[in-house]
């Protein structure tokens, strides 16, 4: 049986929507997405652009993969190990489809998606997106 990855925690009283794309590459659980230039679901892989949603489930390329869009959503995304509760986020450019820690420095154009609700282990980690 295969494992299940548990994504969606709280709809906050149904903000979420659920949408299915086609999936531009493999995808899993939990990762950050965009949509690309032929309208599919992509991992989110700019800091300083939004993210569409969050893979509500793994998908192969060329499936359908449901997608997770709203704010004020509790949901579980790919995060660093160094996060911690309470710290802002941002899509992890270097990998994918995962956040990192917010850097609003220097100017810094990037964008917050949303704020931690448990420490990140590196996997799904509980999360508020904005």
């Amino acid at each position: 049986m295969a494992e299940t990855k548990t994504v969606l925690v709280n709809d906050g009283g149904a903000p979420a929507r659920i949408m299915n794309f086609t999936a531009a590459a493999d995808l899993s659980a939990g990762e950050l997405l965009s949509i690309d230039s032929n309208g599919k679901a992509a991992l989110s892989a700019l800091n300083n652009a939004p993210a569409a949603g969050v893979a509500l489930v793994d998908a192969l390329s060329g499936d359908l993969v449901s997608m997770i869009t709203g704010s004020g959503v509790m949901i579980r995304m790919i995060c660093k190990a160094n996060v911690v509760v309470g710290n802002l986020l941002m899509i992890d450019e270097a990998v994918a489809g995962s956040c990192l820690l917010f850097d609003g420095s220097d100017g810094a154009e990037n964008i917050c998606v949303g704020v931690a609700l448990e420490a990140g282990d590196g996997g799904l980690t509980k999360c508020l997106v904005f």
